[in-house]
């Protein structure tokens, strides 16, 4: 494990199970922040009522860069997946102990005997992965496939609904312990975590962790989503992208092209954005890519799952190359909101991801996608001629 420390005072601490070097950091104030991987960065509020405080990182298969920085300091780590790394802030007299650590690993591909999962899908008008889930065995309720969202959640008008009928407030018990079933597919113990607006086909939404450790099938010919415990055969029709998980995103580098060059950028995976493709102005500047040369084809105001207003231009972009699979004029929005993903990266929507049939490979980080019937389909904004 490399570690680079600046203004770090190492002491002999134990927390009671083991005995090593814990970097000690001063500090004047009772926030700091995490970064990791460089760019990714949290607010961190000091609490002396954890001993330790625990950091997860987002999901690690290999190791990544972490990061605490003070007013006055900092520690570095190299933190490997099935490691934990230990450090202490010296605020007041007062020692404040965190903990780094990846999140469990999860592959069911050696579960014997292996099973297979399908879950029928409906493509709503606007592209959304539309399935019905049963929550807590009684109430049958819409929702989207996002794989641009971790974990489980409703409208506020649907918790409510089905979750507290009769009390004026929802409360953390009415949220924080529930069941979800689709198809044959169940989970245990779920928070649900509210939303202010959501797809007009569904009442809530889940993410890819769902899937976590497991091969998700998405087959829009046939319009059913199959979920794997272990890996099956994949065509040779299929083109490959290395997965990169940010926190709780996941995103694959794809090539936008704009005469005769070429840019490869950063694109989170995202079914749950209804349009084709969001480029991050300051992100895709950085490639070289003439972002302010692309002819405008209008601009609108769309809004966020917290219901805030964003202006988005759309341009028409010559080609979205994926290895031998090319989309021509694809019209793109331009991001004007200041990284709403919490780092800077270009987003891939539906509108684009239903064109292929999609293999998710959340056990060896891969995504497989392979043109289908709906790849030469008109755009819902269409290019100027």
């Amino acid at each position: 494990m490399k570690i680079n420390l600046s203004l770090v005072l190492l002491l002999n601490l134990s927390y009671g199970f083991s005995q090593q070097q814990i970097p000690v950091l001063k500090s004047n104030t009772s926030q700091v922040k995490i970064i990791e991987n460089g760019e990714l960065i949290t607010d961190w509020n000091l609490d002396p009522g954890l001993d330790p405080d625990i950091y997860t990182t987002g999901k690690n298969y290999n190791s990544r860069t972490i990061k605490m920085v003070t007013d006055i300091d900092s520690v570095e780590v190299n933190l490997k997946y099935n490691e934990t790394f230990d450090v202490a802030v010296l605020f007041e007299d007062h020692l404040y102990n965190t903990r780094f650590q990846s999140p469990e690993l999860k592959n069911y591909s050696s579960v014997i005997p292996t099973q297979q999962h399908t879950i029928p899908f409906t493509l709503s008008v606007d592209n959304n992965i539309q399935v019905t889930s049963l929550l807590n065995n009684k109430d049958s309720i819409p929702m989207l496939f996002d794989s641009g969202a971790s974990g489980f959640y409703l409208l506020k008008t649907a918790i409510k609904k089905y979750l507290n009928p009769t009390n004026k407030k929802i409360t953390m018990k009415d949220i924080s312990d529930n069941h979800f079933t689709i198809t044959d597919l169940e989970w245990d113990h779920e928070q649900i975590y509210p939303l202010e607006t959501t797809g007009y086909c569904c009442e809530g939404m889940f993410g890819w962790t769902a899937f976590d450790g497991k091969v998700v099938a998405i087959d829009y010919d046939t319009n059913v989503m199959t979920v794997y415990t272990k890996r099956p055969e994949i065509s040779t029709d299929y083109e490959a992208f290395a997965i990169e998980y940010m926190k709780e995103h996941f995103c694959i580098n794809v090539e936008i092209a704009s005469g005769d060059k070429k840019y490869s950028g950063r694109f989170l995976f995202d079914t749950g954005y209804q349009r084709t493709a969001m480029l991050d102005p300051e992100m895709i500047s950085k490639t070289g890519f003439p972002i302010d040369a692309q002819p405008v084809i209008q601009e609108t105001i769309m809004y966020n799952s917290r219901n805030e207003a964003i202006p988005v231009k759309t341009v028409a972009t010559e080609q979205l190359i994926f290895g031998r699979y090319v989309l021509e004029n694809v019209p793109a929005q331009i991001n004007n909101y200041n990284k709403p993903a919490g780092y800077s990266t270009n987003l891939l929507g539906n509108e684009v991801l239903k064109r292929f049939n999609i293999i998710l490979d959340f056990q060896n980080h891969v995504v497989y996608l392979k043109p289908n019937h709906l790849f030469h389909e008109k755009y819902a904004e269409t290019t100027k001629s």
